[in-house]
This record gives structure tokens, sequence and C-alpha cells, in this order.
């Protein structure tokens, strides 16, 4: 129990004190401003419909792949027109150029494989004939790479 002096100024003085003493110990009670945070931005991924343009020597035109990202893993289908160049080299002209993908993503780099449908094993010598893509960087609206043949096809 506190006891106060009995004279009333120093009963006031040692009152204001009291109420005084927290801010003098260098207490700072006064609320600090909001740090401002921003969401985490939709994270890029590689899931979703991409076409555009491929260009090589034997396989060129516009390609289509529907894929679907989950961690680190990519799957997915691939198509495209059939290249006038494979049709010279005997494949049908009214069948589409097509097959399964399957790869590796880091950030927004990847390692795909896109092979090919079980028909086309005759003509491109194996069933596991691909081609190697690597995805150099991509983002929500654009994807970029290198492309070769694998071992495996036909030269």
């Amino acid at each position: 129990m506190l006891s106060l002096p009995k004279n009333d100024s120093i009963r006031a003085a040692v009152l204001v004190c009291l109420a005084l003493a927290p801010a003098a110990c260098g207490d700072d009670s006064s609320p600090a401003a909001p740090t401002p945070t921003t969401p985490d931005p939709t994270p890029v991924t590689l899931t979703g419909t991409w076409s555009g343009p491929v260009d090589g020597v034997l396989v060129d035109g516009d390609a289509r792949a529907d894929l679907t990202q989950t961690g680190t893993s990519a799957t997915g289908d691939w198509s495209m027109p059939m290249p006038a160049a494979l049709v010279a080299f005997g494949l049908p002209a009214d069948d589409d150029l097509e097959g399964p993908v399957t790869g590796t993503v880091t950030g927004t780099t990847a390692e795909l494989s896109f092979g090919f449908a079980a028909a086309f094993a005759t003509y491109f010598g194996s069933t596991e004939c691909a081609i190697a893509v690597t995805v150099t960087s991509f983002s929500q609206t654009t994807l970029e790479g290198t492309w070769t043949t694998n071992e495996s096809c036909q030269a």
C-alpha cells in the first residue's frame, strides 16, 4: 500500500510524478504505424494452354500444349498440324503430330520432354523418341526455350 504525505501540495506533486513516471521511463507506448504488407502475387506456373510457333528443320508450324504443373512436376499433352516436311517423309498429312509432355520445373525455367503418340513410333523409330525442350524462361503469358530431338529418334 502506498502512503502519501499529509500536505496537500506535496500530495498533488507526488500524484503528478507518479502519473508521469511511466512516460519518463523511456517506454514509448504510442502506437506504431502499421507495416504495409503486399500479398504474394499469383505464382507463375506452366499450368494452362500454350500455343505459338515452333521453328525447326523438319518440325515447324503452330503448336499447342495443355500443361499442368504440380509442385515441380509438369505433365500434359501437345499437338500441331503435321508439318509438310514430315509429310514428305511419309507421315500422314491428315493426322496431327501429338503426344504426352512430362518434365521438371525450377522457378521460371523447365526441362520438358514432348513425346510422340504411339502411332508415330514406326515413323520415328521408337516409342522413346521425344523432343527435349529447355524452357529458358516463362511468365504468365510467355514461354521461351530451345528444343532438340533426343537420341532415340531416327536421324
